[in-house]
């Protein structure tokens, strides 16, 4: 499927496990059926929120290959990519691409945090290393300043007009205004793809979509609420945040921001998609106390059972 551009809501999917770690694929299906049902635009598989860190290459690809089986060209499915090194992101681009994926979800080097984020001499090469190996349609990440791993807007906008095929950013910082600024009179479209699921009232409004792990635990609020936003109807927008804000808070707020993907996968669970919350290290399993607080984060919403599991994937 040949991807122009990036609008519109893109659930990044959990991954759900056995309780000895290993992937459940059936009921990942039922989570992938279940989330085509919506009207989002897209699917990223295996980005941060589905481990893509703890998978083995030989999983990474069948996680790829399940996903495709399902979306298959219902809609662009968005692959993640990482590594230690250009080498390694080539090698888990290249097999993103043979698994069936329509584009790529760029995270940076984690060497990057060294100063690199605002050197685009170090930065460009990367992403034209990628577009000679693969030649997919690309979603450039940029995490928030803390991390180090923010990047400036001067490099987003080089990397933009050197390499033709990063047609999104996905800006997860808390300065996604001053990049969307810069972005107005770039001579052609790059997509503004937002994060952070407790900003999403206030973001909607300016951005093209977002790519996003809470819009695979609550899709039908995040893809109501953007078209209402884009609309600018903001008091219909805010009623609609109202009902997801406790989920929200549980995600973004009680814990840290690295343990959020563990929070979603206890909210899916709570919510009938998975049949549990197995995670594999370092992430951790919640406490008896933080699971009770997901749960009832979910009943305040009003989110009751999907009856996901009790379904036949594929029908």
């Amino acid at each position: 499927m040949k991807v122009e551009k990036f609008y519109g809501i893109y659930p990044a999917s959990n991954l759900p496990m056995f309780p000895d770690q290993s992937v459940d694929y059936e009921s990942f299906r039922k989570h992938l059926h279940w989330l085509l049902q919506f009207d989002i635009a897209g699917l990223v598989i295996s980005g941060h929120a589905g481990e893509l860190e703890s998978l083995t290459p030989e999983e990474r690809f069948k996680v790829l290959q399940v996903a495709k089986e399902e979306i298959k060209d219902k809609m662009p499915m968005i692959a993640g990519v990482t590594g230690l090194c250009t080498a390694d992101a080539i090698r888990c681009a290249v097999d993103a691409k043979a698994a069936g994926a329509d584009g790529l979800l760029v995270m940076p080097i984690p060497h990057f945090s060294f100063g690199a984020c605002s050197m685009p001499k170090l930065i460009v090469p990367y992403f034209e290393s990628l577009a000679k190996a693969v030649d997919l349609p690309m979603i450039m990440f940029r995490y928030p300043a803390h991390t180090g791993l923010m990047y400036t807007v001067p490099v987003m906008l080089k990397v933009a007009e050197e390499v033709p095929q990063v047609l999104a950013i996905k800006d997860s910082s808390f300065e996604y205004e001053f990049a969307w600024a810069a972005f107005r009179n770039f001579p052609r479209k790059i997509g503004m793809l937002v994060a952070h699921g407790s900003l999403f009232l206030i973001r909607f409004a300016t951005a093209d979509g977002a790519v996003s792990s809470l819009s695979n635990v609550v899709p039908e609020y995040i893809t109501k609420l953007f078209r209402l936003a884009q609309a600018h109807k903001m008091d219909e927008a805010n009623e609609v945040f109202k009902q997801i804000q406790a989920v929200s808070n549980a995600i973004y707020h009680s814990h840290p921001l690295m343990q959020h993907w563990v929070v979603e996968k206890e909210a899916l669970t709570a919510r009938g998609c998975f049949p549990g919350a197995t995670v594999r290290p370092p992430f951790q399993p919640l406490s008896k106390e933080e699971r009770d607080e997901v749960h009832a984060a979910i009943a305040k919403a009003g989110l009751t059972s999907t009856g996901v599991l009790a379904k036949k994937a594929g029908k």
